[in-house]
């Protein structure tokens, strides 16, 4: 189903709204939602307004969301969430990581004990279009991924990004997870009856599968064996142990009620024109990306793409013809809608 940005976020808002979170944060949450479905990356989209209306029925996502300083200097910060919607603290946490970069060149923001925080590349997209930043930021999550050589689970998808401004349209941004693929799309694949290609999972016995809701009982494998299996770490390191926040087996499952999260995330944004004049950055970095496109393709490429590239066009797109929604997740959002009393619908619209 093809449905209007603008639809879906109210449809977004209402919900929020009707669970009881504050206006305002229930419109950074449904816009960080909708973008991610804009952007073709529907694992992080609206489809999890079912689970954070299951989550926050369960007592287990506390709503409205409550953004606690922790711990606050010059150009670091910690804040807890908790258990609160992880947009909203992850929006706030990078908000602030980029006024101390502003102020001391450098400003890193360490959030505990939040849920999901959706699509990384939001947050460093973001950051980016200022111009003036350089924005990283990864999060933990629960075990999902077998360190390379094991048959279990022990870390989460553990993803990264990093966005950079660029002189000419969208910045670049690298959004990638740790393992081969998003848990989500495990979910989707399950949840629309097809097959998953051989070489993202293994089974509950560590034998690599099609299957999955096999491969939901088992692990996902790690992006590039040993390399993404040490991502994994080095992340669940950062986002997690140096933070005093969860990590490893600790962490619960956002899509099982299993208890809160304890999600952890760091945000690091810094200033470009401590280290170079923003706009002979800005300048070079043209340069480079352009001889970088002009070179040889491969047979059969069509183009060279930067990071980020394909998530741009594919908003750019949801803009004029609407956003790709699978029907029966439209369906579950009309009927926790109809739940909450509202009478607005985006099925068949």
């Amino acid at each position: 189903m093809r449905i209007a940005e603008k639809l879906l976020r109210d449809a977004a808002k209402e919900i929020l709204t009707g669970l009881g979170e504050e206006r305002d944060s229930a419109e950074i949450a449904a816009e960080i939602l909708v973008r991610s479905d804009m952007r073709g990356v529907s694992t992080h989209g609206i489809n999890l307004l079912r689970q954070i209306s299951k989550r926050t029925a369960a007592g287990m996502l506390k709503i409205p969301t409550k953004v606690e300083v922790v711990r606050e200097d010059a150009t670091t910060a910690i804040l807890d969430g908790n258990d609160g919607l992880g947009q909203v603290a992850g929006y706030r946490a990078m908000r602030l990581s980029i006024e101390k970069a502003k102020s001391s060149g450098l400003g890193m923001v360490a959030l505990r004990n939040t849920n999901n925080v959706g699509a990384l590349g939001y947050y460093t997209s973001t950051a980016a279009s200022s111009g003036d930043v350089i924005a990283i930021c990864m999060t933990n999550g629960n075990p999902s991924v077998a360190p390379f050589g094991s048959a279990d689970p022990f870390f989460g998808t553990n993803p990264l990004s990093v966005g950079v401004p660029a002189a000419e349209g969208q910045p670049i941004v690298l959004d990638m997870s740790s393992s081969v693929v998003a848990r989500g799309k495990i979910r989707l694949a399950a949840l629309s009856g097809e097959s998953i290609p051989l070489g993202w999972a293994c089974d509950e016995t560590g034998a690599p599968t099609t299957d999955p809701n096999r491969a939901l009982k088992g692990s996902l494998l790690p992006l590039g064996g040993p390399k993404g299996s040490g991502l994994a770490m080095i992340i669940d390191i950062l986002a997690g142990i140096l933070i005093g926040s969860s990590y490893g087996l600790k962490l619960k499952s956002f899509h099982e009620l299993e208890g809160p999260t304890g999600v952890g995330a760091s945000f690091i944004a810094i200033d470009i024109a401590r280290f170079i004049d923003p706009a002979v950055f800005a300048a070079n970095l043209q340069t480079y990306t352009r001889e970088m496109k002009s070179l040889r393709k491969q047979p059969g490429a069509e183009e060279i793409l930067l990071p980020g590239e394909i998530e741009f066009m594919k908003e750019q797109q949801s803009r004029i013809s609407g956003i790709d929604v699978p029907e029966a997740v439209a369906k579950a959002i009309d009927e926790i809608l109809a739940k909450s009393g509202s009478r607005l619908r985006i099925a068949g619209n």
